[in-house]
């Protein structure tokens, strides 16, 4: 099976793994990805099996793509990871921490415990999925446009839109069954390394407080609210994401400056 993989900075810099969402892939990390990279560190990020560029079926659990997740860290040689995942590769890189070692630190945006899925919502992806990406891009943003952004004129919607659309067919039902079948309250308490929550205060697809309540199941966990920002902040508001991305590195002793 192929695997795609965007890779970037210095092999003896610390390991940055960027896990993307349902039915999405690696470009989601765009503004995270080469900044970090010219920052000394080691980034990798995937398309998960059947997503993006990436060969072979979707998998169908969580559980199967942390141990996909653990198995290509290892291919790699990473260790002391830190493991970066959006909403469904939240969840992953919760059950990733879990049962790995190689795992330093966690940032989880848009993360919860539970992800239960509207049944509007899973029956579009399996019959209707332009339909499905409509209603994510509409729970997803806030507004359509934010000033400041990197990318000026950028309809934000619309470029999620595009992205959901292009999934393959059934990898978005598929995806959003395994996040509404994993339950991480027990896993939540076995995780051991430092653990950062980053969430939305206008995110509608997953809640601040439920957010919020996964930050506080960890041992390690803390909260950092991004005000205003909805489901996908490291896309709508990238400057300040990435500031927050060297605050948590910088707490750990491992940010680079330039």
């Amino acid at each position: 099976m192929s695997v795609h993989v965007y890779e970037g900075g210095d092999r003896s810099g610390r390991p940055m793994v960027f896990i993307h969402g349902a039915g999405m892939d690696h470009t989601v990390w765009r503004f995270q990805t080469r900044w970090l990279a010219s920052r000394g560190f080691w980034v990798l990020a995937p398309d998960l099996p059947g997503h993006g560029r990436s060969g072979g079926p979707a998998l169908d659990s969580i559980e199967a793509c942390a141990q996909w997740v653990d198995d290509f860290l290892t291919r790699q040689g990473a260790e002391d990871v830190v493991l970066i995942g959006h909403s469904m590769g939240s969840l992953i890189g919760l059950e990733v921490a879990a049962v790995s070692d190689r795992i330093g630190e966690l940032v989880l945006v848009a993360g919860a415990l539970r992800m239960p899925v509207h049944p509007v919502l899973l029956s579009a992806a399996r019959s209707d999925l332009p339909r499905a990406a409509e209603l994510i891009a509409g729970w997803s943003y806030p507004s359509a446009h934010r000033g400041s952004h990197p990318e000026p004129g950028l309809w934000q919607q619309g470029s999620s839109r595009r992205l959901l659309e292009r999934s393959r067919p059934g990898v978005l039902a598929n995806d959003l069954a395994a996040c509404a079948a994993y339950e991480g309250a027990e896993r939540a308490t076995e995780i051991r390394v430092p653990a950062t929550v980053v969430s939305g205060t206008a995110d509608r697809m997953v809640l601040h407080r439920a957010s919020k309540e996964l930050a506080e199941a960890l041992p390690k966990g803390r909260l950092v609210a991004i005000e205003g920002a909805g489901h996908e902040p490291m896309l709508e508001t990238p400057h300040r994401f990435n500031r927050e991305m060297i605050a948590i590195l910088d707490a750990a002793g491992k940010a680079v400056r330039l």
